[in-house]
């Protein structure tokens, strides 16, 4: 037992969420990831294929410069995710893999959200009148190239490399989104 909690401090620190779990805390995705191939997924985080879900418990966390790889508890499947670093602009690879996973299962991720707006998140979907914080669970961080800060009421997200869409917020909720 105590090799297992010494492999899981130390899948933490390599983790970087060291300032905010212990090596006892169970690791789940912040956000909705999208894939075609679970061995190949960019943090552009492009919307096709399926959908790892917000709140998925993941277990062998490891981390190079450029790689996040992990196992999903559920599917028992590895996923390895490329930070793609001219897509997120200012923001460094440690910190996009800091946001990516965290210690909240989603009931938690989730509280405070309206029930239309968890089934948008559970579908995928970004939906008229859901909260900034709900399209971040649902649809993840836009990347940085086209969306320099979540402080904007305009976000841009990728379909995939050539199809992109905008959300647009008044007043902190999704007041239009543009295919």
């Amino acid at each position: 037992m105590r090799t297992s909690a010494t492999i899981a401090a130390v899948l933490v620190l390599a983790s970087g969420l060291w300032n905010t779990a212990s090596a006892a805390d169970r690791l789940f995705t912040a956000y909705n990831i999208w894939f075609e191939q679970p061995t190949r997924v960019y943090s552009t985080n492009y919307q096709r294929g399926n959908i790892l879900p917000a709140g998925s418990e993941v277990k062998d966390v490891s981390r190079s410069p450029r790689n996040l790889d992990f196992v999903d508890v559920k599917l028992n499947m590895k996923f390895s995710i490329e930070f793609v670093a001219k897509h997120h602009p200012g923001v460094t690879a440690e910190q996009w893999m800091n946001r990516l996973l965290t210690t909240k299962q989603f009931p938690e991720l989730t509280r405070g959200f309206t029930a239309a707006e968890i089934k948008s998140i559970k579908a995928g979907e970004v939906k008229v009148g859901m909260s900034k914080k709900a399209v971040l669970v649902s649809a993840g961080y836009p990347p940085e190239v086209g969306t320099p800060s979540t402080e904007l009421d305009s976000w841009k997200y990728w379909r995939h490399r050539f199809g992109t869409y905008s959300v647009k917020f008044a007043k902190g909720k999704v007041s239009s989104r543009e295919q």
